[in-house]
């Protein structure tokens, strides 16, 4: 006979993996927004559904039953040493075998800082028509940027297949929820420092239509270090037709630095004073 209690805490467990992912959902309407992106009059507040889970004791019930990945992407305060309003600089590049290659930028812009730690965000993400538009968070303690990283991606699979984004957002879902950390080294500023890795394949166990066939293979890595500000250092998405083997494509979205706000205006000013002279 199944435990009572086990399967009640799985299917809890299901509930709260659906609610994060339904955010993924929510952004994807408001990519072709054109609202001001430092207006917060409509945000979303990014621990609003972690607040509601119950009391503490709840809560840990539930994380021994979440794999190491949805703890550390779910759970992990990754911005909890970011003290000041700064901006984390992220490099997006694709290669790809069937569109134009591009590289890009990615900027989370956190404006605000509240008394609990909490941040106010705001996004810019790619820019002409690879922009993705999407609404600006309050009260973050967790680093979106490999949200945004996963709902461009459903997105645009839906764009090259006809497929749905939301198939692809659950079977994403689904696999780190099976997913385990790995520990490994990465190199960093000339050296060797201490990271994590979550490696998944969402569709190999999956029954695929011809047209989204070339996706069977498609991989996930996510590389996180504690001494990278904001954790995230990298996100990999990488196809390969089996097939065709010369069909690829790879997308990467790479940390490139933080600056303070500060930072930032003192060095404008300067640069605007030189123009001047």
């Amino acid at each position: 006979m199944i435990n009572n209690n086990k399967l009640n805490s799985s299917n809890n467990l299901s509930v709260i993996l659906l609610v994060f992912f339904c955010l993924l959902s929510n952004l994807s309407f408001a990519a072709d927004s054109d609202a001001n992106p430092d207006d917060f009059s409509n945000a979303e507040n990014a621990e609003e559904k972690r607040v509601k889970w119950g009391t503490e004791e709840f809560k840990l019930e539930l994380i021994k039953e979440m794999s190491s990945a949805n703890i550390a992407l779910f759970i992990d305060e990754h911005l909890k040493t970011i003290t000041e309003p700064s901006r984390i600089f992220y490099k997006f590049q694709k290669e790809s075998t069937r569109e134009d290659n591009f590289v890009g930028n990615v900027v989370l812009n956190i404006v605000k800082i509240d008394d609990d730690n909490t941040k106010h965000i705001t996004f810019r993400y790619l820019k002409g028509r690879n922009k993705v538009r999407f609404p600006p968070q309050i009260g973050a303690k967790g680093n979106p940027v490999f949200m945004l990283f996963f709902e461009r991606d459903s997105r645009d699979m839906q764009r090259l297949t006809g497929g749905n984004a939301l198939f692809f957002r659950s079977r994403i879902r689904h696999t780190i929820a099976a997913t385990d950390v790995k520990d490994i080294k990465i190199n960093y500023n000339n050296q060797e420092i201490s990271a994590k890795e979550i490696a998944f394949q969402p569709f190999t166990k999956t029954e695929l239509k011809n047209r989204v066939s070339r996706y069977k293979t498609k991989k996930f890595i996510i590389t996180m270090s504690e001494e990278i500000p904001g954790v995230i250092f990298k996100i990999e998405a990488f196809i390969k037709d089996l097939e065709n083997p010369d069909d690829m494509v790879k997308e990467v979205l790479q940390f490139q630095g933080i600056r303070t706000n500060k930072e930032l205006r003192e060095e404008y000013k300067k640069r605007k004073d030189k123009n001047k002279s």
